[in-house]
């Protein structure tokens, strides 16, 4: 209903066209715009980075979902370094986001080295779930280094 003295026209300016409180509408400025989607894919490198982290340390056949995690990170880590770049972040967002990305690069290396060598790290982790004193985990690693269960070795 339109108020006393402004026409229908005015209140939908005034109010959006959703009504009254229907959220922020879209930033009509090209860097705000940038700004927003770079801080968006930050957050998601962010997530995934912090999930592939957590999930990491799972036993098989969890560790693919790390591994899965890992490379999104890596890829919205690059997405999000490119955006902030271009949103002309401050110096020290793009080189956080640098040293994140070499971290996400570890952690996939990592985790895929554990998963592609499954039924080593089979053999290890069913070692290990076993071992109740030190010198029965010692063996575990022992056999994890001589790569035991990797084609009867």
């Amino acid at each position: 209903m339109a108020r006393r003295g402004t026409t229908r026209q005015q209140d939908t300016v005034r109010t959006g066209p959703r009504g009254p409180g229907a959220g922020p509408a879209a930033p009509d400025d090209p860097a705000a715009a940038r700004a927003a989607s770079a801080r968006l894919w930050l957050r998601l490198f962010l997530l995934a980075l912090l999930g592939a982290a957590l999930t990491s340390s799972l036993v098989l056949p969890w560790k693919v979902l790390a591994l899965l995690l890992a490379l999104f990170a890596l890829a919205a880590g690059v997405v999000g370094l490119v955006k902030a770049i271009g949103a002309k972040s401050p110096r020290f967002v793009v080189l956080a986001l640098s040293v994140g990305l070499a971290a996400a690069l570890f952690l996939t290396a990592g985790t895929a080295a554990s998963v592609l060598l499954w039924p080593i790290t089979q053999t290890y982790e069913d070692c290990m779930s076993r071992a109740l004193t030190l010198q029965a985990q010692r063996d575990c690693e022992d056999g994890l280094r001589s790569l035991d269960g990797f084609g009867g070795g």
